[in-house]
């Protein structure tokens, strides 16, 4: 099944300036048909349930996270239900020295009411590309021992980054949508005139 991957850019609050908008990566998965296998059991594919994964501490370069479901859902069945994933959020929160991973699966596209200034669409990723490759690839994005100044938008374009090396990606549809996120950041107020 083919992946679109945006960059979602929030707006900050209280107040906005441009190096507080926060940055995350949606996919979104698209099924061929309207029914799914998971475990056997057939069921209609707008009846996914909301799987949200444990947010991962902040980790060094080169280690890789384990994924923890929430409760009631083991790792093997998360595995299994690799179909039953319509889409996923892929975002560091925190500040320099205390980031945190999240990975929130079948969530619905932000809109402006939760906080989205806009989205930048980046590419089409090829069926080719399994699920659990993506967000293994991206799940592994370092962002343990950065930079004071380093932050989410940081971690989106190393991420991309990743997804280019891996081919994934091509670099000129990582620089679009890195350019396209870089404007929606500006669009923020300018703090020196606020």
């Amino acid at each position: 099944m083919p992946s679109k991957l945006s960059i979602v850019v929030f707006i900050a609050s209280p107040r906005d300036y441009a190096r507080c908008r926060h940055a995350a990566l949606y996919f979104e998965f698209f099924q061929d048909s309207s029914t799914h296998t998971c475990n056997g059991i057939k069921s209609p594919s707008d009846t996914h349930p909301r799987l949200e994964v444990e947010p991962h501490q902040e980790r060094e370069s080169g280690s890789t996270p384990s994924r923890t479901p929430t409760p009631g859902l083991s790792s093997a069945r998360l595995q299994d239900c690799q179909d039953d994933i319509k889409s996923c959020m892929m975002e560091v929160i925190g500040s320099p020295g205390f980031f945190t991973f999240h990975e929130r699966l079948n969530t619905a596209f932000p809109v402006a009411a939760a906080g989205l200034a806009r989205a930048a669409f980046v590419a089409t990723i090829p069926d080719t590309v399994s699920i659990s490759s993506l967000r293994a690839v991206v799940s592994g994005t370092p962002f343990a021992g950065q930079e004071i100044d380093w932050n989410a938008q940081n971690w989106v374009g190393d991420a991309l980054e990743r997804l280019v090396t891996v081919g994934y990606l091509t670099p000129e549809q990582k620089d679009k949508g890195l350019d396209e996120m870089v404007d929606i950041i500006l669009e923020a107020a300018d703090e020196e005139s606020a």
